[in-house]
């Protein structure tokens, strides 16, 4: 059988259409009208791969094929930008360190918890999640009779794997000071693992931001920090995940976001924290 080469496949405006709610319905991400270049690109590999013939073609499968829901786990890798590294916005994870943990360490004494829950929400392949472990363990404020859970969420299998195996390159060192990098990895050659102590505070899981159901097996958090996730989503989307934040999120919980995402002209459920260089959002809704 002849199928035509990836440079023959061209993605009409109505597949453009069709593949772009699709993706924006299931995954809050959108692409606008001048990405149609950047969608193709994306994702015309997975016609050959498939043996399809067109973009047509292949909304049918994911809609409709026997195998759509191991497709879809494939797609999304080629969706997402995994490009992460540790200590990623600095100003911000010291106003975590220094306003956000004392104060919801205060709280929990107050009602006679020792238990801190922070997500990842969109890890990627880990380093995020990993940095707030660290940080949370370099604070000193949570070890005696404390239990510490770290956790990570992400849709794309192949991100969370990298994030479970817990090796890097240096790429992802590019803002960690060398003395972390001693106190927190083992060196192996060109590549450094994070070490066990750390390692031990995270569980992974694979989820949707969009859908309930993967904020399910959380106990109430105290924290999330989605980070340069929800500038790939659409308004309507951001809401509906904002919406999921609060409700996932013990009253008075705390929400940290990208330096480039504002909830400014979106939605009052959280209330903005400013510090120098830095916002935090705090929630002031009850859980329900």
């Amino acid at each position: 059988m002849f199928l035509p080469s990836d440079h023959d496949v061209d993605l009409s405006e109505e597949e453009f259409r069709l593949l772009r709610d699709f993706i924006h319905e299931r995954f809050g991400l959108y692409f606008d009208d001048n990405q149609r270049a950047s969608l193709r690109g994306r994702l015309v590999g997975r016609l050959s791969s498939l043996d399809l013939w067109s973009f047509e073609d292949y909304y049918r499968y994911l809609r409709f094929g026997p195998q759509r829901e191991e497709e879809l786990a494939r797609m999304v890798s080629h969706l997402t930008n995994n490009e992460s590294y540790f200590y990623r916005e600095l100003t911000q994870l010291q106003a975590f360190v220094e306003h956000v943990l004392p104060s919801v360490k205060e709280r929990k004494i107050a009602t006679a918890s020792r238990a801190i829950r922070v997500l990842s929400a969109g890890c990627s392949t880990g380093e995020e999640v990993h940095t707030l472990a660290m940080l949370l363990h370099d604070s000193g404020q949570f070890f005696f009779g404390w239990d510490v859970s770290v956790y990570g969420m992400d849709i794309d299998d192949n991100a969370l794997q990298k994030a479970r195996e817990g090796v890097y390159r240096h790429n992802s060192f590019r803002a960690t000071p060398p003395e972390l990098v001693d106190r927190h990895f083992v060196k192996d050659g060109g590549t450094a693992k994070v070490k066990a102590n750390i390692r031990r505070l995270i569980s992974l899981s694979r989820g949707n931001l969009m859908a309930p159901e993967s904020y399910a097996h959380f106990p109430p958090l105290d924290v999330i920090v989605c980070r340069n996730v929800l500038i790939y989503f659409s308004d309507i989307a951001m809401l509906k995940v904002l919406d999921i934040f609060n409700k996932a999120l013990v009253p008075g919980g705390y929400l940290l976001l990208g330096h480039a995402e504002s909830l400014a002209r979106l939605t009052d459920l959280f209330t903005p924290i400013r510090f120098q260089g830095a916002v935090i959002y705090q929630s002031a809704a009850a859980r329900h």
